[in-house]
């Protein structure tokens, strides 16, 4: 869940505990004044008709009415509550309940209830009226149910639309607050997504946030230390290639002068014993056939083992020729199972090195992939010149290899070529078009590569 949204949810959450608390503190405190106006009127009675005892006792009048309620009408009482006198011997009764208009039920009915079951709104209290030790009745005040309901859920109505207009003013600031706040955050995101996609020149701008710009310059800094470590490690892995061909052209190169030169002489030696054995003992010209058939043997062996070492069509002819000748032989060893074909838009042999033995290379690698895991009956290998002197090399076939299969393959081919594209500072892509097939694009840059020749 999004953020933003997180901090509304415990906000508002928040603030509904906090107007439920207050809900019950305005109840609590409405209930508790109404029962202090009673307990206030209640012992005002009491001291007026004390009073009006000891004027009766003191003048000997015994003719005045007792308790006059025409007194009880100065008393500030609670509106709503009801005044009882009921005399000690049930003879006189006196009843004063103030004139409040009772409206209909203006609160819901679960109000009532749950004001009802947590409070008091009938509460009542009554005092025993006595002189000398003489009782003369009992004052009962009491709280009209109604009219107490009635101002306790005005009063909770008027909180809640304070509060909720509070709430609401809140809520407002607090999420455009968060917003700005937070929007530091969707640009470090979008920045370290960028360089998880290997855009790591990608640099985080400088909050005023102090949190904030820690975290965008600790980020800046890995972003920095990653990008040269990955200069480093390429150009490591192009001086580890170039080493690596420097050594296959010094194999091939002995063996080449050394081992093909005696595979030479072998068979000319061959060739000499077999026309001699024709004519002095014929019954050694097999034997020395099969000489010759080993012999041959071995010198295709060499040659196609002195092909990998170190292709000399590359240095010899130049890069697209040696890969037509590539493209060639992989045609005659299909025996039209599969037709390869190779294309060029562009002037290709005048590449820089490393690239024209590395870009062999990823292509023979490439086209034997195809042979062993696509299946396919068409395989094309196209190379375009794209601007800022990018070259672009794609290829395509119409076989059942999926991209998925090669992401997680652990096969030294694909990483071979992963590693040289790599190191050449290129990207590589693998798709599955929806005409079906596996569709291989390398971009290699060739301006980096000249300055790392000179």
């Amino acid at each position: 869940m999004n953020l933003k949204i997180q901090l509304l949810y415990r906000i508002l959450l928040i603030a509904l505990l906090c107007l439920m608390s207050s809900a019950f503190y305005l109840l609590y405190q409405t209930d508790k004044q109404a029962m202090s106006e009673v307990k206030f009127s209640a012992n005002r009675i009491e001291k007026q008709m004390n009073s009006q005892l000891l004027q009766m006792f003191a003048r000997n009048d015994f003719t005045s009415t007792f308790p006059d309620t025409a007194l009880w009408q100065d008393i500030s009482s609670l509106s709503g509550s009801c005044i009882q006198f009921v005399s000690h011997s049930q003879s006189r009764q006196r009843n004063l309940c103030n004139q409040t208009i009772e409206e209909e039920r203006t609160w819901p009915s679960w109000f009532g209830s749950l004001y009802q079951q947590f409070f008091n709104p009938d509460y009542e209290i009554k005092k025993n009226i006595s002189f000398n030790a003489m009782p003369y009745g009992s004052i009962v005040v009491t709280l009209n149910t109604h009219i107490e309901t009635a101002r306790a859920w005005n009063n909770l109505r008027a909180l809640i639309d304070v509060l909720s207009v509070s709430i609401l003013a809140l809520c407002i600031l607090v999420f455009f607050t968060i917003n700005r706040m937070l929007k530091p955050a969707q640009l470090i995101v979008t920045g370290l997504e960028k360089m998880r996609d290997g855009q790591l020149d990608i640099r985080l701008p400088s909050f005023d946030v102090i949190e904030w710009k820690r975290t965008s310059e600790a980020i800046n800094q890995l972003a920095v230390s990653q990008e040269q470590i990955i200069a480093d490690n390429k150009q490591l892995a192009l001086k580890l290639m170039n080493i690596q061909e420097e050594e296959h052209r010094y194999i091939a190169r002995e063996l080449h002068d050394e081992f093909g030169q005696c595979l030479a002489g072998i068979n000319a030696v061959t060739t000499s014993i077999n026309q001699t054995a024709k004519t002095e003992c014929p019954s050694l010209a097999s034997e020395t056939a099969s000489i010759s058939h080993i012999t041959h043997h071995m010198m295709d062996v060499l040659r196609s083992l002195l092909t990998r070492l170190r292709p000399a069509e590359v240095d010899d002819l130049g890069l697209t020729t040696s890969l037509k000748k590539l493209v060639n032989s992989w045609n005659n060893r299909s025996n039209d199972t599969t037709q390869y074909q190779i294309a060029f838009n562009g002037d290709f042999d005048q590449l820089p090195e490393p690239l024209p033995v590395n870009i062999y290379r990823i292509v023979q690698e490439c086209l034997t992939n195809v042979a062993k895991h696509a299946k396919a009956s068409n395989a094309e290998v196209n190379f375009n010149y794209q601007s800022q002197q990018m070259i672009q090399l794609s290829v395509n076939d119409n076989g059942i290899a999926e991209p998925e299969s090669f992401d997680n393959a652990t096969g030294v081919g694909l990483l071979g070529i992963r590693e040289r594209v790599s190191a050449l500072g290129g990207h590589l892509v693998l798709e599955h078009p929806e005409s079906g097939g596996l569709s291989v694009t390398i971009t290699i840059p060739v301006q980096l590569q000249q300055s790392h020749h000179q």
